[in-house]
């Protein structure tokens, strides 16, 4: 330990010697109280959108699939042969777009920040 970290040591503990805990002032107390007021309010205003959200990505995941599952015969014997190479990339980069989508609303909805 060098002579200047002795030096931060020795002031860090001066400082915390003196330091008095203070409670914030009731306007700031307020504050911090209206601004988590304002927050549920919002949480709880948006929670049906987000809601709708999850449920109409799915609702097109579901759709995709069953599209895709319902033809899956024709798409592996036929039409892919004939039609044009760029199907089956848009395919499935249509699947992972939904796939990705679902996903993020899921996270994004299950990692709201707590309520104080």
């Amino acid at each position: 330990m060098n002579n200047n970290d002795s030096q931060l040591d020795f002031l860090i503990k001066k400082m915390a010697q003196g330091h008095q805990a203070e409670l914030p002032s009731p306007d700031l107390i307020w504050w911090r109280a209206q601004i988590l007021k304002k927050q549920a309010q919002k949480e709880r205003i948006e929670r049906p959108m987000m809601i709708m959200r999850m449920l109409a990505a799915t609702v097109c995941l579901a759709v995709f699939l069953g599209l895709l599952a319902g033809n899956w015969k024709q798409l592996n014997f036929g039409i892919w042969h004939e039609a044009s190479p760029l199907v089956m990339p848009v395919a499935i980069l249509a699947g992972i777009i939904s796939l990705a989508g679902v996903g993020l609303l899921f996270r994004s909805y299950k990692t709201k920040p707590a309520k104080h």
